[in-house]
């Protein structure tokens, strides 16, 4: 598929360039969100309403955390039992991607992450012990998320109304792994609690 071809099925606007490296963009102009699958563009349904807050964050303006440089291309907000978060899907100058997950004030940047162990819903209460590739964690919340709205562009598919269970698992030294349940699969990331002293926009003062 040339960039040519890259419109949105719904309404016709231009899509960006590089939805070639991403799986779902939410259009600009109009309501949908749209997927890219087996070379074909094809609408996924609305991409929601998302009110602006103050953040760190803004799509298309890079970040730095540590020695690493990465731009927010994907914002994605979801409610929870207390409130909501917002996830954004940020990539580095080599197309790699870290999920940064803002929830009142509390920062974790992960990656996705390859489970060693079989697991089951039932013995993920809070409090459980669970070694994970000889790493030891333990489950310190459980709750079920929704997504709300979606904006820019995504690794995969996302949908506006679609829930799915998920855990924190936390580790020494701000370690994280998040454990996501859906249609009968896990998925997960992992990375770390990050103070948020430590992450600096293009526009920030150092």
């Amino acid at each position: 598929m040339g960039f040519d071809d890259m419109n949105c099925p719904n309404c016709g606007a231009d899509l960006p360039e590089t939805l070639t490296h991403a799986k779902m963009v939410a259009c600009g102009y109009c309501e949908s969100t749209v997927v890219l699958e087996d070379d074909a563009l094809k609408t996924a349904g609305e991409k929601g309403v998302m009110a602006d807050e103050p953040s760190l964050f803004v799509l298309g303006r890079e970040i730095r955390y540590r020695k690493e440089s990465w731009l927010p291309v994907g914002q994605a907000r979801f409610s929870y039992g207390t409130g909501w978060w917002d996830e954004f899907w940020a990539v580095n100058g080599g197309g790699e991607g870290v999920w940064i997950s803002v929830d009142e004030g509390e920062i974790a940047v992960e990656k996705p992450y390859e489970i060693d162990i079989p697991l089951s819903p039932e013995n993920l209460k809070i409090g459980a012990r669970i070694s994970l590739h000889g790493e030891g964690f333990s489950v310190t919340e459980a709750d079920r998320a929704t997504c709300m709205a979606l904006r820019g562009e995504f690794p995969e598919a996302l949908h506006v109304g679609q829930s799915y269970d998920y855990w924190h698992l936390s580790g020494g030294q701000g370690r994280l792994v998040t454990l996501e349940y859906s249609d009968g699969e896990f998925a997960a990331s992992e990375g770390v609690w990050v103070d948020p002293y430590l992450i600096r926009s293009e526009n920030a003062q150092a």
